[in-house]
C-alpha cells in the first residue's frame, strides 16, 4: 500500500512538471510570433518659421524577434490634452472643448505614403513635410503621426493564440512657431501631507501653463530626518519633469519610502517657466498599530488618574 502511494505521488509530480514545462515552451513560442513595431523617434520637438517648409523623417522597424513582415498604415492625427490634468492625450478629438488654435498644424502636415511593409530585422522610412502658412500664429502647435500595426489582424499564432487587436502608436509633434511667444505659468497647488499611517510619502502639485508655448515643469522632492541633514531621498540633481501644453493644467505626484516610524522634514520645489514654489513641512509617520497603542496608553492613563482622584476624594470624605 505504501509503495502504491509513492508511485502515485511520483506520477503527479511528473505530470505537474510536464504541464509547467509545456507552459514555458508555449509562452516562448507565442512571444516570438508576428511582427514587432518600433517607432523612432517617439516624439519630435521642432522650430517652425512662418512661410517655410519643414521636412522630417520617422523610422519604423520590425524587431529582430519578429517572424513575419510588419504591415502598417500611417496617418496624421491631432494631439489634444484639453482639460485633462493627468496628461492623457487624445489623438483624434474633434470635440470643440479640446480642439484649439494650437492644433492648426494637423492641416499643415503631408506624408509621403499611407502604408508600408517591413521585413524582420529591417526598417522603413516615412518622410513628412510641414508647410507653415505665412500667417501662422506664433507659439505652440501640436499634432501627431499615427502608425497602425495591421500585421496581426485575423492571424493566428502558435499555441492557438488569436491576434485580433489593432495597435496604434503615435509620434507627438511638438512645434514652436517663431514670433511673439509668451512664457507664463502659475502653480495652483503644492502639497505635502503632515501625517502618514504608512511609510510611503506621496506629495502632489498642480500647475497651469498660461503661456502660448509648451514647457517642462520641474519637480524636486527632498526628505531628511528631523534632527539630521543626511537626506533620506532626493532628486535635486535630476528633477522629475512633465511637459505641459499651453492653456492646460497638469497634476503631478512624487513619492518617497520613509522608515516605518519617525518624524521627518520634507520639502517640495515646483517650477514652471520663472514661477517657483517651495513648500516645507514636518511629516509624522505613525502606523495604525502604534496609533492604537498611543490611544490605549492615553485612555489608560486618564482612567488611572481618574481612579486616583476618586480614591483621594473618598479618603478625604472619610476623614471629615
Amino acid at each position: 500500500m505504501k509503495r502504491k502511494k509513492e508511485l502515485l505521488i511520483l506520477a503527479i509530480l511528473l505530470l505537474g512538471g510536464l504541464f509547467f514545462l509545456g507552459d514555458r515552451v508555449s509562452a516562448v513560442d507565442t512571444s516570438n510570433f508576428g511582427a514587432m513595431m518600433t517607432i523612432t523617434p517617439p516624439t519630435e520637438k521642432i522650430l517652425l518659421v512662418p512661410g517655410e517648409v519643414y521636412e522630417g523623417v520617422i523610422s519604423v522597424s520590425n524587431s529582430a524577434n519578429a517572424t513575419k513582415d510588419l504591415e502598417y498604415s500611417v496617418r496624421v492625427g491631432s494631439f489634444n490634452l484639453g482639460k485633462d490634468e493627468n496628461g492623457n492625450v487624445d489623438y483624434d478629438s474633434t470635440d470643440i472643448d479640446t480642439v484649439t488654435s494650437y492644433n492648426q498644424m494637423v492641416d499643415w502636415i503631408t506624408l509621403d505614403k499611407e502604408s508600408g511593409s517591413v521585413s524582420p530585422h529591417t526598417a522603413d522610412k516615412i518622410s513628412y513635410k510641414i508647410n507653415v502658412p505665412k500667417d501662422a500664429p506664433a507659439g505652440g502647435q501640436y499634432a501627431s503621426i499615427v502608425f497602425r500595426d495591421n500585421t496581426g489582424k485575423d492571424n493566428k499564432g502558435e499555441g492557438n493564440v488569436t491576434i485580433e487587436d489593432v495597435v496604434e502608436f503615435a509620434v507627438g509633434i511638438f512645434a514652436k512657431v517663431a514670433g511673439d511667444t509668451r512664457d507664463e505659468g502659475e502653480i495652483l497647488d503644492n502639497s505635502i501631507p503632515a501625517f502618514l499611517l504608512n511609510n510611503q510619502l506621496s506629495t502632489s502639485s498642480l500647475v497651469k501653463n498660461e503661456g502660448n508655448v509648451h514647457t517642462d515643469a520641474e519637480y524636486v522632492l527632498q526628505v531628511w530626518p528631523l534632527f539630521s541633514d543626511e537626506e533620506i531621498c532626493t532628486n535635486e540633481e535630476k528633477p522629475e519633469t512633465s511637459m505641459i501644453l499651453p492653456d492646460t493644467e497638469r497634476y503631478h505626484t512624487q513619492t518617497c519610502d520613509l522608515p516605518s516610524v519617525g518624524i521627518f522634514r520634507a520639502a517640495q520645489k515646483v517650477k514652471i517657466f520663472e514661477e517657483t514654489s517651495v513648500v516645507e513641512k514636518i511629516v509624522i509617520v505613525c502606523p495604525l498599530w502604534l496609533l492604537f497603542l498611543i490611544v490605549f496608553v492615553i485612555v489608560a492613563l486618564i482612567i488611572w488618574i481618574a481612579m486616583k482622584v476618586k480614591k483621594k476624594d473618598a479618603r478625604e470624605s472619610r476623614t471629615q
